[in-house]
């Protein structure tokens, strides 16, 4: 038995997923909005995606449309906690829901095969075959160095000036419109942001198992969570801006828990007990938090 392979395969769907993790603590710990969507859009933006380039549109093209898909979805969201004054619960519920007939009535069907066209990923996959043999070094780099380009992105938008007032915005509404700032608009285009990414990771997860299924986003808002609070719990904040320390945090959890699932399983855990597995994870690190902490999670629940 080869303890290696666990590894491989926990840092490629570690970051290929790391954009939903994003996705959420973004959402969670910087706008304060306990975001349920990213369970609709990562599925919509595969299902773009695949339906896209599955009628020869470029895969940049069609990458980019399951991003707008996904901050559409995310923008939806905001629309309804702040204008009709919905619960954030419920409207990313509402969300979901919607994107998911979204998904079956873009693909016409619950799924859509893409083995037979060629992505990025068979590229790598032939470059791993011929220079690194079992380890997939070249998937690795690539997705490590997309995630690392990601993050410095958003660290730079979010350390600008407008990157405050939309954090403002999230942390602190009241003080925020006392300011003259747009506290609607920053929601939208925050969590707009916010489910694009998570469509991203839809995006990659499409190209890297060669299809698109509308039932991709089951579980991803615990799997993320439990990301979110290992990450947290294990990294150092010490010398971290909050923004620096929300997106390392993410990145470095997801890539940990996908490790711990892979060992799990190859350990012999049945796969049907995963995610009974990672609420019990959750769990246990959230008690953790609250007995040293005497809190729970900080972010808005209205």
């Amino acid at each position: 038995m080869n303890w290696f392979v666990p590894i491989d395969i926990g840092l490629t769907m570690g970051l290929i997923l790391a954009w939903a993790v994003i996705a959420l603590a973004l959402a969670f710990r910087l706008l304060h909005f306990p975001d349920l969507t990213i369970e609709g859009s990562l599925p919509l933006g595969a299902a773009v995606f695949a339906a896209l380039y599955k009628h020869d549109i470029p895969w940049p093209v069609a990458a980019f449309g399951a991003f707008a898909a996904g901050a559409l979805a995310g923008s939806l969201t905001a629309l309804l906690h702040v204008k009709f004054r919905m619960n954030k619960f419920l409207a990313g519920i509402l969300v979901v829901a919607i994107s998911y007939s979204l998904s079956l009535r873009l693909m016409g069907a619950s799924n859509i095969g893409l083995l037979q066209l060629h992505t990025i990923f068979d590229t790598l996959e032939q470059w791993d075959k011929n220079f690194s043999g079992d380890f997939h070094f070249a998937t690795i780099a690539f997705l490590a160095i997309l995630a690392a380009v990601g993050a410095a992105v958003l660290l730079r938008g979010l350390s600008s000036l407008y990157g405050m007032r939309l954090r403002v915005a999230g942390s602190n509404p009241e003080y925020a419109r006392s300011l003259g700032i747009n506290t609607l608009g920053k929601l939208v285009i925050g969590l707009a942001i916010t489910n694009g990414l998570a469509a991203l990771s839809g995006v990659l997860l499409a190209m890297k198992q060669g299809f698109a299924d509308v039932g991709m986003g089951q579980g991803i808002l615990i799997l993320a969570l439990a990301a979110m609070t290992i990450g947290e719990r294990l990294l150092p904040q010490k010398h971290l801006s909050m923004q620096s320390f929300v997106l390392v945090a993410a990145i470095l959890g997801s890539i940990l828990y996908q490790i711990l699932v892979s060992y799990a399983v190859r350990a012999g855990l049945a796969p049907t007990d995963l995610k009974l597995a990672t609420a019990v994870l959750v769990l246990f690190v959230i008690a953790l938090r609250f007995s040293r902490n005497g809190e729970l999670f900080e972010g808005g629940m209205k």
